[in-house]
């Protein structure tokens, strides 16, 4: 049955009282209230939302104030119904005040002036079918809100499940101080830049050797050259190079390649110590020196397989973080922009 709440604080009299006597008449349920809280306790009693008239009467000379008055009776209906679409209940009014009206979120109008039975009916039967139609979206879409929270709460927990088991995974490996094949995706890479090609290549074997994908370079202009593009594709954990190069220096290499590739571990090739530019070396990035020639037996390869895991290890963690946001973001951004109002 189609319902409607009026709301007029002063009641209903007059030609107001015949319009909803006639609406009475042809089967439509009419209850009169003074404010729109107690409208909004009497919506909440029907299954379906009744239309919600608003007694406008007194605005219909057009005066600032009574517009403004009105607009704000419309607002704060839809504030309290968040579903509803007021109908603007009118004596004779002026065309401003119906615009002012259905700006604000009015529904429709009915001058009680000239409205017939009939067609007051059919404005009550359309508004009824508008609200209910808009009271399914709106549950719809805090269902669909609350389907996207539940999606953020399981990325959280998923991502950091995955986390926690390869922190797992690495520290069983340390501590015994093996890496098995499966333990990572991808084996850790090495920056290998040293301008002696007989060198470079019997080291490049042993870092091999040792579980690292090793790539080398004569000098670091190429080096630094290479980097970025290869970093994109490939893995680079790591920094090998030598102290004396060709052109531009270890250090400058080191420099620059942290430039674009943030973190990067980096160590030194000598032939002779270093000491002297030791700070020199710690502020650009260098952790540390491997003196030249290294014996095949060196542990000098099993510590840089270490260090090289573990600047892996980082930069997966910081990957799968890096992941979380950006899909966080991207669920965020569609839960924003789903419709919070009427």
């Amino acid at each position: 049955m189609t319902a409607v709440v009026l709301i007029s604080p002063d009641g209903a009299s007059g030609p107001l009282r015949g319009l909803m006597d006639r609406l009475a008449s042809v089967g439509v349920t009419v209850a009169i209230v003074g404010e729109v809280a107690a409208a909004a306790e009497a919506s909440a009693r029907h299954e379906q939302p009744p239309a919600v008239m608003l007694d406008l009467r007194e605005a219909g000379r057009g005066e600032v104030e009574d517009v403004r008055a009105a607009v704000e009776l419309v607002q704060r209906t839809i504030a309290a119904l968040p579903h509803a679409r007021p109908i603007a209940v009118v004596a004779g009014p002026t065309p401003q005040l119906i615009v002012a009206c259905v700006r604000a979120g009015a529904g429709d109008a009915i001058d009680v002036l000239v409205e017939g039975t009939a067609s007051a009916r059919a404005v009550v039967q359309r508004i009824c079918q508008r609200q209910e139609d808009r009271r399914r979206e709106l549950a719809a879409l805090e269902e669909q809100r609350a389907l996207v929270e539940d999606l953020l709460k399981d990325l959280i927990r998923t991502e950091r499940r995955a986390i926690d088991a390869e922190e797992a995974v690495f520290a069983r490996t340390r501590s015994s101080g093996t890496v098995p094949p499966l333990a990572e995706v991808r084996p850790p890479g090495v920056l290998l830049v040293e301008h002696e090609r007989q060198v470079a290549d019997e080291l490049m074997d042993l870092l091999e050797d040792a579980g690292l994908a090793t790539f080398a370079y004569v000098s670091g202009e190429e080096a630094v050259r290479e980097a970025a593009a290869l970093a994109a594709t490939s893995s680079l954990d790591l920094a090998l190079v030598a102290a004396r190069l060709p052109g531009m220096d270890g250090l400058e290499t080191v420099r620059r390649l942290r430039g674009q590739i943030a973190g990067l571990p980096a160590f030194l090739l000598t032939s002779a110590p270093e000491e002297e530019r030791g700070a020199e070396a710690a502020e650009l990035g260098v952790v540390g020196f491997v003196q030249k020639p290294i014996a095949r037996d060196s542990e000098v390869f099993d510590r840089l397989a270490t260090l090289a895991h573990e600047s892996a290890h980082r930069t997966r963690e910081s990957l799968y973080l890096q992941r979380i946001k950006e899909r966080h973001e991207r669920v965020l951004e569609r839960y924003r922009s789903l419709p919070r109002t009427p």
